[in-house]
């Protein structure tokens, strides 16, 4: 199986706060990003039979591009939803509770969000979904960064102390070859097709 992924553009967020199930939109930077993301992508031959995205407003914005120019329609997954930061959302990193970062910095995909999910809880819901796909299928995804991640991890091999979650820039393009192993679950590798805008660093402190 081929499994393609495009994460979003950059959402609008002047403020700089902490967003996973917030619904931003794009920002102004969306024309150019979307469209060197959509070319990198036709570039590679790729020809995927179903594409899917999450319902939310920066994926959906580039999903609509990506149907235009493949002929696909948008099949919206919560599965493939961001993380929900729970509390944290809205929030500036360097606002939340500072027990709560103290945890989160111990366990970076382990720690559950109080109120909403850990890395983990992504990493299970998005294996769920990709375990109902066809072996022999090629798909396209248009998602976010803890969803591009969990596939990293879960199906990759990427253990949990490289944290790429802050690391990945916005319209990546990416390809996994998957097949699956004993136990019914697809594993293989990634390859990155395509870099968009590099994310701000992370500020914790």
């Amino acid at each position: 199986m081929i499994l393609w992924t495009i994460r979003h553009s950059k959402p609008y967020n002047p403020k700089d706060v902490c967003y996973g199930r917030l619904d931003f939109d794009v920002s102004e930077t969306f024309p150019e990003e979307s469209s060197s993301a959509i070319q990198a992508f036709l570039n590679t031959g790729a020809k995927p039979t179903r594409l899917f995205a999450s319902p939310l407003l920066r994926c959906m914005r580039l999903a609509q591009k990506v149907s235009e120019a493949t002929n696909l329609p948008i099949e919206k997954r919560d599965a493939i939803l961001e993380i929900n930061f729970g509390a944290w959302e809205g929030q500036k990193l360097t606002a939340v509770p500072r027990n709560e970062m103290h945890a989160w910095l111990h366990d970076l995909r382990g720690f559950r969000f109080p109120e909403g999910e850990s890395f983990h809880d992504v990493d299970a819901r998005v294996q769920e979904f990709l375990d109902t796909l066809d072996d022999n299928g090629e798909f396209l995804w248009v998602s976010h960064a803890g969803v591009i991640a969990a596939l990293h991890h879960f199906a990759c091999g990427l253990p949990d102390e490289a944290f790429v979650e802050g690391e990945f820039s916005y319209t990546m393009v990416s390809k996994f070859e998957f097949s699956r192993n004993a136990e019914g679950h697809f594993r293989g590798t990634v390859t990155k097709i395509h870099d968009g805008i590099k994310m701000p660093s992370l500020k914790f402190e």
